[in-house]
């Protein structure tokens, strides 16, 4: 059971037909894939069946996509990115050069980037604080 959890986290990719490189999905099926059911026939409660499952299964993406899009408008909110004014771009990865980005992700980098600057100048002013209340004690002594 361990081993079905093991790569959870890994995403594959591969190569699209433009050569954008996307995350792979076990649904995706090639189109030969789909004859062997083209001379089927179907009675009405299969055709019922398959209609209604194809309905559950595109509601159930919607809830999901539109989920996931709120929570990501959220996050852009809070970093200042107007998700109306990014587009869709905001939902995407765009890649670059073989790279990845996202102006969320390069937001929070900044972000995070910026906060890292602040730790270091403070322990720099705590440096400096220390060292002139040293001089004072020097000169005062």
């Amino acid at each position: 059971m361990s081993e079905l959890f093991e790569n959870l986290t890994k995403t594959e990719y591969v190569i699209d037909q433009s050569g954008i490189k996307i995350p792979h999905s076990d649904f995706d099926r090639p189109t030969d894939y789909y004859d062997k059911l083209r001379d089927k026939t179907y009675t009405g409660d299969e055709y019922v069946s398959m209609c209604a499952f194809k309905d559950k299964s595109t509601a159930l993406y919607d809830k999901r996509w539109k989920s996931a899009k709120a929570v990501i408008d959220l996050i852009a909110s809070e970093i200042d990115i107007d998700p109306e004014k990014c587009g869709l771009n905001l939902y995407a990865l765009d890649q670059r050069c073989g790279e990845f980005e996202s102006p969320l992700v390069n937001k929070i980098r900044e972000w995070f980037d910026k906060s890292g600057e602040k730790v270091k100048l403070k322990k720099r002013i705590s440096e400096l604080e220390a060292q002139i209340n040293m001089l004072q004690t020097l000169l005062k002594g």
